[in-house]
């Protein structure tokens, strides 16, 4: 098979918001030392301040795409990296779809749907698998799973085999995509289309050393952009760490309903949620409205200022980033001063200073607290 090097190309460009071009190619394009038989495919280099992704548009055939060096952090090179090398296993070995009609393969997983909607539902009944669904198999490799969810029915939505198609694409190899009702998909692809093989780990790159969190991070954010290019209207994604779903999956399915009600709760202009990130909101949400208001009106002398939309976002950032004033105010694009005029400002209006650490904690706890009883 041939790649569809513009539609890459397109994804490419729509994920990480910079101009990608594809050039044929040649020995001048080579990194120092390199020969034609030496080009790895899967890894990138610069030259003259432009990064090229080398690939193999078919058979003998390499080429690069190309952008400006200056587009990309390390980690969305990284991203880029594996996308490519995603997408040309999977064209090169064929979409590992079913012979038979989409709409028997869509079927069973709409019945699988209804079935794990049920066991989530109920806990304390625990139920296999129905046999005729001829899943176990499948369910008994490790997964990452990643719960979809829209909000408001339009017209002409992104069907099942289309979003089939997209996201193996782009995990390079076949994903179980299960139907949940109108507007909710479970996505589970294998552990090793996102990070690699186990027994892979030493093959990478000595400075490649991000964790299973950031590596799940940055595919997330590509997922979110590639879906949101399809997708008709807002959407959500909650994503947890690998399991093996034939073991916990209706546990797991409830944790990422709970990890997308907790973002949209307490993380409102988020539109991507991981499991592992709300413990603490999880907590909270699970203390007694009052003894929650209680909290409120005994934690400060007066909460008004923390009413202000500005006074708000600034200490969002500011506990985003660790109580570090200064990268707090390169952030916000304000001088240094002004922070702290701020900051001096929530001190004297609630009693509290955030730059130390007890205060701080009481003023996040508040603010989570305020946050989830203002909307219940």
């Amino acid at each position: 098979m041939t790649l569809d090097t513009e539609w890459i190309q397109q994804q490419l460009q729509n994920i990480i918001q910079a101009p990608f071009t594809i050039v044929p190619w040649c020995p001048e394009m080579m990194a120092e030392g390199e020969t034609a038989d030496s080009v790895i495919p899967d890894r990138s280099f610069v030259r003259d301040n432009k990064l090229y992704f080398p690939f193999r548009a078919s058979a003998g055939e390499l080429a690069a795409f190309v952008v400006e060096a200056r587009y990309l952090t390390d980690r969305e090179r990284k991203l880029v990296e594996a996308l490519l090398a995603n997408m040309e296993q999977f064209w090169k070995n064929g979409p590992q779809l079913s012979d038979n009609p989409i709409y028997s393969e869509e079927e069973r997983m709409n019945r699988f749907g209804q079935w794990l909607i049920q066991q989530a539902a109920n806990l304390n009944r625990e139920e296999g698998v129905p046999d005729e669904l001829q899943l176990r198999d499948s369910l008994s490799a490790c997964m990452v799973p990643i719960l979809l969810n829209g909000e408001g029915t339009q017209e002409g939505a992104i069907t099942y085999t289309q979003l089939h198609r997209l996201f193996a694409s782009y995990f390079g190899g076949d994903v179980l995509l299960t139907p949940l009702d109108e507007q909710s998909w479970l996505i589970m692809a294998k552990k090793e289309l996102l990070l690699g093989a186990d027994d892979d780990t030493e093959s990478r790159d000595a400075d490649f050393t991000e964790s299973l969190e950031e590596v799940l991070t940055a595919f997330s954010l590509g997922l979110y952009e590639l879906i949101a290019n399809e997708w008709v209207g807002v959407f959500h994604l909650a994503v947890s760490k690998p399991s093996i779903p034939l073991q916990s999956l209706p546990q797991e399915l409830n944790l990422l309903w709970e990890t997308i009600h907790l973002g949209k709760i307490f993380h409102v202009t988020e539109h991507i949620h991981f499991s592992w990130e709300l413990h603490l909101e999880r907590l909270l949400n699970r203390i007694p409205k009052e003894q929650r208001v209680l909290f409120l009106e005994q934690v400060m002398k007066s909460s008004v200022i923390l009413e202000d939309s500005e006074t708000m976002a600034t200490l969002d950032i500011f506990f985003q980033l660790d109580c570090n004033v200064s990268e707090t105010a390169k952030r916000l694009y304000v001088h240094r001063n002004t922070l702290i005029y701020r900051l001096d400002k929530i001190k004297q209006e609630t009693g509290l200073d955030v730059r130390t650490f007890n205060d701080a904690v009481l003023v996040k706890l508040y603010l989570l607290l305020y946050k989830v009883t203002k909307r219940k």
